[in-house]
Parts: structure tokens; C-alpha cells; sequence
């Protein structure tokens, strides 16, 4: 191929290059179209948390300890109930004389049979502290489930927050590699007048054609990696669009101390304890002597055709006294110690985990700025060689490979530039939870 058809064909791709960059312009979608839509963190937390099934979940089941606490006040109050019965026990006797033989119980025992209908109430006294006590484990349930609901919008808001660094990690990369693309696009024209001129090979300036189209695959891979991390995002928050929208880069939170046994993992552990405490509390109760008064009111005979003539009533107090149950109040008190050891061994796990976990996030996040200032200064002396290689490539005082290579120096430190900014944000939004 000669340097003039060469020229031709790579004027040609020009054109279509323009073509395309003026349709992206105008067609919805494109990168370079500004539309409204979620773009920063916190808008996709806020979505997240409302389409949360999980968050709606907890919150229906804190309505139902309030309602439960509801239903054990009604119980507390008098209970009514209807009973009706009607039993037959018939004597058939073969000498109705002697009243020997046949077949049915002793009319001492039997009467003939018995008919009831009565309404009965009973309602338990003196249970002052049991009803106390249920009222405290509710309210313990209570508070241990917005706890729960408080640990599940922390793990949403880290999944969400960590595919967010994702996804803006992958738009960094694609804002250099076009970047770069547009800076080896502007040395062509360039460089194609020095072939002309014979100053460069042809060989030289095919090398460097074939690594303008490769930097130009690298764009299209970058731009798909972009978007499956932004669909994920999309995906994990609940939004349903499909448009292909920059993000923006998120601020970095506030370094935070670390939260001790206030926090929202460690109040697990506390409410584990209050539980346990109330659990044995109510064993206690349970072997309390019970009193509760009942009445009845109603009709009741032996004989169903004098059922209408036997009303009455009867009221009295019963008394429950609990004397032996195979020594179960001990087995109780045996397995709720257990259940302590154990959460005792949880939290202290937990706590030493957590001061590990923060010291090792702290001294990251130091590493992580040394390193950023390291790469934000070999980026400055490399784009002062790539002006420099650009002025003696013009005047052919470099090869093209030469110049190549201080490009491919510069974009491999971008790369790196954008990877070192995402594990910084990472380690930052590790040690804010860790504050919470």
C-alpha cells in the first residue's frame, strides 16, 4: 500500500469516526448525552433503602411485636367463653324389678345424664410482675428487631457503596483510555505528513496506526466493562433503566472513630444479654403460686326435660402451687448459661475483629494516600515527556516506538491512578462503618 492510499483510507476513517461521534450526540444513550437519572451515591442508597424487600420485612415485623404486646394486655383482662354439653348415659335393664342385669352405669355415677349451657369468665390475679416482665420481652424484641433492621441498611449501604466504587472505577478507566485515544488520534494527522515528507517509515507509522486501533478496542472493552458494573448497580438498588449515564465521583466520607459497645453490631450482643436476663426472670415467675378467680352462670340437669328449671351460678378463686417438676427450673437456668458463654465468646471475638480490622483500614488508608501522591507525581513527569516526545516527534528527533511507549507508560499510570482513588474510597467507607 502506498503512503497516498494509505492516506486516503485513513481520511475515510475519519469521517466515519465524526459520524459516529455526531450520532452519539444526538441519540440517547451515548455517553456524551446528558439525561437526568440516578447518578450519585447517595441517590442510589435512598433507592436502595426504599426498594429494600428485606428493610420492609423488618419493619412489618417490628408492627407485629407492638401488636403482640397488644394481644398480651388482652389476655391480662377477664376471658368469657360459651360452653354447652349434652351427655346421655342410657340404662338398659333386662329386670326392671330387681334392676339386675343390662347394661349402663350405676345411676349414682351417671344420674342418667348430664346437660349444660353456661357462660364462664376467669381471669388470673396478682400477676402484676409476670405481665411486667412479658411487657420487657416484647419491648426487647422490639428494639433487638429496629437492630436488626439497623444491620441490614448498613450491609445494604456497603454492598451498594462498594458496586458504586466499582462502577466509577470502570468509568474511570474508560475516561483515560478515550482520553488516550484522543491524544494518539491528534498525533496522527501529524504523523502522516511526516511519512509524506520522509521523514518516518512507513513501517514506523503502521505500528503506530495498528496501536490507535487497539487503544480503540480498549475503549469499546472499557465502555462494556462500564456498563455490566452499572447494571449490577442498578440491579442491586432496585432501578429499573437501562440508560447509560456517567456516575459521579463520590466524596469521601469523613474519618470517624471507631465505635465501641455502642454500635449497631456490638447492641446485638447487649440486647442478648437483657434477653437472657428476662428469660430467667420469667422462669422464676412461672413457679410462683398462680391465683385467679372464676364464674359461671347458666343451666345444668341430669334430666333433659327438666333442663329449664336448674339455673344458677357459681363463682370461687383457684389456686396453683407448683411442688416438683423433675428438676426442670434447673435444667432452664443450665441452658440459658450456655446460651451466655456463647454470646460472650461472639462478642469478644467481635470486639477484638473490629479494633484488627480498624487499625488495619487506618494504616491502608495512610498507604493508600502515600501511594496516590506517588502516582500523581510520575503522572506529571510523565505527561512533561509525552509534551516533550510530542515536540521531537514533530520534529523527528524520536522514533514513533519511543513515543508509543512513554504513551503506554502514561496510560498504564492513569490505570493505576484510578485503581489507587477506588481502594482509597474503599478503605475510607470500611472504617465510616466501622463508626457506626
Amino acid at each position: 500500500m502506498s503512503v497516498y492510499s494509505l492516506t486516503s483510507f485513513l481520511s475515510r476513517w475519519r469521517w466515519v469516526s465524526i459520524c459516529f461521534a455526531a450520532l452519539c450526540i444526538i441519540t440517547p444513550g451515548c455517553p456524551a448525552q446528558a439525561q437526568d437519572g440516578v447518578r450519585t451515591l447517595d441517590a442510589f442508597l435512598q433507592l436502595a433503602r426504599q426498594n429494600s424487600p428485606l428493610l420492609l420485612d423488618n419493619a412489618g415485623q417490628v408492627a407485629q411485636v407492638r401488636l403482640d404486646s397488644l394481644r398480651r394486655r388482652a389476655l391480662q383482662r377477664p376471658q368469657v367463653t360459651g360452653n354447652a354439653a349434652a351427655v346421655a348415659a342410657p340404662i338398659i335393664r333386662r329386670n326392671t324389678t330387681t334392676g339386675d342385669g343390662g347394661l349402663g352405669y350405676d345411676e349414682a355415677v351417671s344420674n342418667g345424664g348430664n346437660y349444660t349451657a353456661y357462660v364462664g369468665a376467669t381471669q388470673p390475679l396478682f400477676n402484676a410482675p409476670t405481665l411486667r416482665n412479658d411487657y420487657q420481652v416484647l419491648a426487647n424484641q422490639g428494639v433487638a428487631l429496629r437492630n436488626t433492621g439497623r444491620l441490614a441498611a448498613l450491609d445494604l449501604r456497603r454492598s451498594i457503596t462498594d458496586q458504586f466504587l466499582t462502577a466509577f472505577a470502570a468509568q474511570q478507566q474508560w475516561s483515560y483510555s478515550q482520553s488516550l485515544l484522543r491524544q494518539l488520534r491528534q498525533q496522527d494527522e501529524l504523523l502522516r505528513r511526516l511519512v509524506n515528507g520522509g521523514v518516518y517509515k512507513q513501517t514506523q507509522y503502521l505500528t503506530y496506526y495498528a496501536s490507535v486501533r487497539n487503544q480503540e478496542v480498549t475503549v469499546l472493552q472499557n465502555e462494556l466493562s462500564y456498563r455490566r458494573e452499572l447494571g449490577t448497580l442498578r440491579y442491586l438498588s432496585g432501578v429499573i433503566d437501562t440508560t447509560l449515564l456517567l456516575v459521579e465521583r463520590p466524596a469521601p466520607p469523613t474519618h470517624r472513630q471507631l465505635a465501641g459497645l455502642g454500635s449497631i453490631t456490638q447492641q446485638q450482643y447487649v440486647l442478648d444479654s437483657l434477653r437472657i436476663g428476662l428469660a430467667r426472670r420469667a422462669i422464676d415467675l412461672t413457679y410462683r403460686p398462680q391465683v385467679s378467680w372464676v364464674a359461671d352462670i347458666g343451666l345444668q340437669s341430669s334430666t333433659l326435660q327438666r333442663f329449664g328449671n336448674h339455673a344458677g351460678f357459681s363463682g370461687g378463686l383457684v389456686l396453683s402451687v407448683p411442688i416438683f417438676d423433675g428438676h426442670q427450673r434447673q435444667i432452664a437456668y443450665s441452658r440459658l448459661a450456655v446460651d451466655d458463654r456463647i454470646r460472650q465468646g461472639y462478642r469478644t471475638f467481635l470486639t477484638r475483629q473490629r479494633r484488627q480490622q480498624y487499625d488495619q483500614l487506618s494504616g491502608l488508608a495512610r498507604a493508600s494516600d502515600r501511594l496516590l501522591a506517588t502516582i500523581r507525581q510520575q503522572i506529571s513527569i510523565a505527561n512533561t515527556l509525552i509534551e516533550a516526545g510530542r515536540s521531537q516527534l514533530a520534529a523527528g528527533d524520536i522514533s514513533i516506538l519511543d513515543y508509543l511507549l512513554l504513551i503506554t507508560s502514561y496510560r498504564d499510570l492513569q490505570f493505576s491512578l484510578a485503581q489507587a482513588e477506588t481502594e482509597r474510597l474503599r478503605n475510607l467507607y470500611a472504617l465510616d462503618y466501622l463508626a457506626e
